[in-house]
């Protein structure tokens, strides 16, 4: 049985953060009841109920932000349409100001068997920035009732480039896992056109660090993660062992995924398509986009997606999709200095990966590898 990931998107939210372009709304009750009713006929039209489940991922927006009988709506409507793996890896997005015990608890009950809180910061003068909801209290206890609700695999994301101190976001690191979090996502701020933020750095650029600043904070954090038993097996991802996010690593080993809701995209049999990101639209479904990959761009997604992780990419996966990486003159010259490191199977070079120590250029590195 050929296998799927899933991906189910939940717009809503109950405020905006200053720096977010997400498809993410604030709305009402029957907006919401409209939608969740179109998500279930969604996934019960699907015709790649022959794949077997590996992995499913609420994310939005903040699933956490409706009411659970939405979410275990759409659980049951998932499990009586596709076969899920024994060990499927089923994910939702929550932000702790909108989690409760008993919430996490039915999550638990349905089958979630990992939590990824939208934490942040640990410090609240940084919450306050970037218009979160919760406060650091907030988070401590939402990653607390996680783990009563019985949560052992426990994410949480931290920004990188707000106008806070080396220290701050290493002391947030440090509670976070004296908390007992498994996976910590790091992101640098994104100052993206149309949000607050943008309108706020166009007034005064110096809300934000420089980027050598924010690089020397993201090293930091690298150092500190690592030397505390995680793995950093993607640019922005530290995991201990066994607990990598499984979806995400599907993603960028361009592995097929089905997208459910607005705006949610899919990727199955070399075939990209993707739903309108508005609402009528979508309800409707029109503008859904359609897209047949190239062996051009295979190849070039397989690049610049497996070289974000440790993992690497696979010679023979590009020799078979018809491009010979060894013979691209840049790759030996990485090597040699140390920046591309060439994993072998005997004594035959197997995969390629980026030194860990060049992540923060990785994009230079990728644009010379390509074909």
């Amino acid at each position: 049985m050929k296998k799927i990931r899933i991906y189910v998107h939940v717009p809503f939210c109950e405020s905006k953060c200053s720096y977010c372009d997400f498809a993410s709304f604030v709305c009402g009750e029957d907006l919401k009841q409209k939608y969740f009713a179109k998500l279930v006929q969604e996934i019960c039209g699907c015709k790649y109920k022959d794949r077997e489940v590996q992995s499913v991922y609420f994310g939005g927006g903040t699933p956490s932000s409706v009411d659970e009988k939405y979410i275990i709506s759409v659980m049951k409507c998932l499990r009586h349409n596709f076969t899920f793996s024994n060990n499927a890896e089923i994910t939702i997005e929550c932000n702790p100001a909108s989690e409760s015990l008993d919430k996490l608890k039915k999550y638990r009950e349905l089958g979630i068997n990992r939590i990824s809180f939208g934490v942040q910061s640990l410090n609240d003068n940084t919450l306050k920035f970037l218009n979160r909801r919760h406060t650091k209290k907030d988070a401590v206890e939402a990653i607390k009732d996680a783990q009563k609700a019985g949560f052992e695999n426990i994410s949480a994301d931290l920004i990188i480039g707000v106008s806070e101190s080396q220290e701050d976001l290493i002391d947030s690191a440090k509670q976070l896992l004296n908390l007992g979090v498994k996976h910590i996502s790091a992101y640098m701020l994104q100052i993206e056109e149309g949000t607050p933020l943008y309108n706020a750095y166009q007034n005064n650029n110096s809300i934000v660090p420089s980027e050598d600043y924010c690089v020397g904070m993201y090293d930091r954090l690298v150092v500190f993660l690592t030397e505390r038993g995680f793995c950093h097996y993607e640019i922005s991802n530290f995991a201990l062992p066994c607990y990598q996010s499984q979806h995400n690593l599907g993603y960028w080993r361009l592995d097929d995924y089905i997208g459910f809701g607005l705006s949610a995209h899919s990727f199955v049999d070399g075939v990209r398509f993707a739903n309108s990101n508005n609402f009528n639209d979508y309800f409707e479904d029109k503008n859904i986009t359609r897209e047949v990959l190239t062996a051009q761009q295979k190849i070039e997604e397989k690049i610049m997606l497996g070289l974000r992780c440790q993992e690497g990419v696979s010679i023979k996966d590009l020799l078979n999709l018809g491009y010979d990486i060894m013979t691209n003159p840049n790759l030996s010259n990485f090597v040699e200095n140390g920046i591309i490191i060439l994993q072998k199977n005997g004594k035959t070079p197997d995969k390629i990966t980026i030194n860990p120590a060049y992540y923060g250029v990785s994009n230079s590195i990728i644009v010379k590898l390509l074909p």
